[in-house]
């Protein structure tokens, strides 16, 4: 079963979606890039390829681990936040990083969280299925797979054109249960 998010959360995470496409002019229903929507919020991205600010060890245990799950992480001191993020990882898979981290922003999640003894931070769960649900939402909101179920997107297109993974392609008609809103669509408009 999954997870009982607070009553509106998804509408709420539609709306945000739709909502940031207006100000970046873009359509309800198009691609819609996180670092374009980073730069709009004014939260600095920085990967760890190139990052200056990183001994190199750190920067060559990643190039040789390209599997290591490190995806991303905010940095906050205060009202100032910025994304590092794992720019080893395929830009498919970070562009669902950078997402998922601009989700915490948006919903102004808690960024101190303590760290456990084993040096690992410690998993508020309902925070980071907010963070997963909405992070997905604004990378394909259900404008957008119901328009690419109706216009029979291939995966290169959902690949090539929206940037994110067949998975999270999969993952987000599932959830949004498009398949059935586009079939709907499609009967409405046979039977006019």
């Amino acid at each position: 079963m999954g997870h009982k998010f607070k009553h509106g959360f998804k509408a709420e995470a539609e709306r945000y979606a739709e909502e940031f496409r207006a100000e970046l002019d873009l359509r309800p229903d198009a691609p819609m890039c996180p670092r374009k929507l980073a730069e709009h919020l004014g939260v600095p991205v920085f990967g760890i390829r190139k990052n200056p600010k990183l001994p190199s060890e750190i920067t060559n245990h990643w190039a040789n681990h390209p599997d290591d799950p490190f995806s991303g992480l905010i940095i906050s001191d205060g009202s100032y936040k910025e994304i590092h993020h794992n720019d080893f990882h395929h830009p498919r898979r970070q562009n669902s990083d950078l997402a998922h981290e601009l989700a915490h922003i948006i919903m102004g999640h808690d960024l101190e969280t303590p760290i456990k003894d084993n040096g690992e931070r410690a998993y508020d769960r309902n925070t980071e299925e907010e963070a997963k649900w909405l992070g997905g939402t604004l990378l394909l909101p259900k404008k957008a797979t119901v328009k690419m179920v109706l216009d029979s997107f291939s995966r290169e297109m959902v690949e090539e054109i929206y940037q994110v993974s067949w998975q999270m392609y999969q993952y987000r008609l599932q959830v949004t249960d498009t398949v059935r809103a586009a079939k709907n669509i499609r009967r409405k408009y046979a039977a006019e």
